[in-house]
């Protein structure tokens, strides 16, 4: 529960997680006034971080209908993962070849990631990590910012990739092998791998969304 003096981020983050696990299904309508009560919140903060998860796109808002959860689409699985695999490969191609302390800080997000027993909000997060920290120091904050909206959007289709172990598996050797090309200095190899991890990524995603 979360106490009532809290903040709307508070309530945010809550109900970010609730979406992404699937707690609320697709089409599912929320209504503030019930959510606060569940939440142990006032109504104010659940509505605020209400509209906020509608500009982030995990919900939709029509006026008299109030909010519901977005649906899960084919479409936005094949529209956002090629722009974001274009714009990370591009952010790469732009940044400096990171120094040892990168290297190894990009090399235990990876490790941190095979660790058994994560959740896969927790493996989300660190997979987040690894992909900022790979291209942090690129100098272009208006690409960041953009690629880190539409990152938010592949949350709620990330939770299942997560869940596999396989899937992570691939994924943390993947890293590993893009950050030992920029070891050796050979940025185009390593931006070569980063696209095929997000070719990989979106065919396991799609295969996912029409296995449901």
């Amino acid at each position: 529960m979360i106490a009532r003096e809290r903040l709307s981020a508070d309530v945010h983050q809550d109900l970010l997680g609730r979406i992404i696990r699937r707690e609320f299904t697709p089409g599912q309508r929320l209504r503030d006034t019930e959510l606060a009560e569940k939440l142990g919140a006032r109504r104010t903060p659940t509505r605020q971080a209400l509209r906020r998860l509608a500009r982030e796109g995990f919900l939709s808002s029509q006026k008299h209908l109030g909010f519901s959860v977005k649906l899960l689409k084919k479409s936005e699985i094949q529209e956002v993962y090629p722009l974001v695999r274009l714009l990370e490969c591009s952010a790469l191609e732009e940044a400096p070849i990171p120094c040892a302390e990168k290297l190894a800080r990009l090399e235990s997000l990876a490790r941190d990631l095979e660790a058994e027993g994560l959740d896969p909000f927790r493996r989300i997060e660190l997979d987040s990590s690894w992909h900022a920290a790979l291209i942090e120091d690129n100098g272009n904050s208006s690409l960041l910012r953009v690629l880190s909206d539409l990152k938010s959007i592949l949350f709620r289709y990330e939770y299942a990739f997560m869940q596999d172990d396989e899937l992570v598996a691939a994924s943390v050797a993947e890293h590993c092998a893009i950050a030992a090309s920029l070891g050796r200095k050979n940025r185009s190899e390593a931006v070569g791998l980063l696209r095929a991890h997000w070719d990989r990524c979106t065919e396991a995603t799609l295969a996912d969304f029409h296995s449901k």
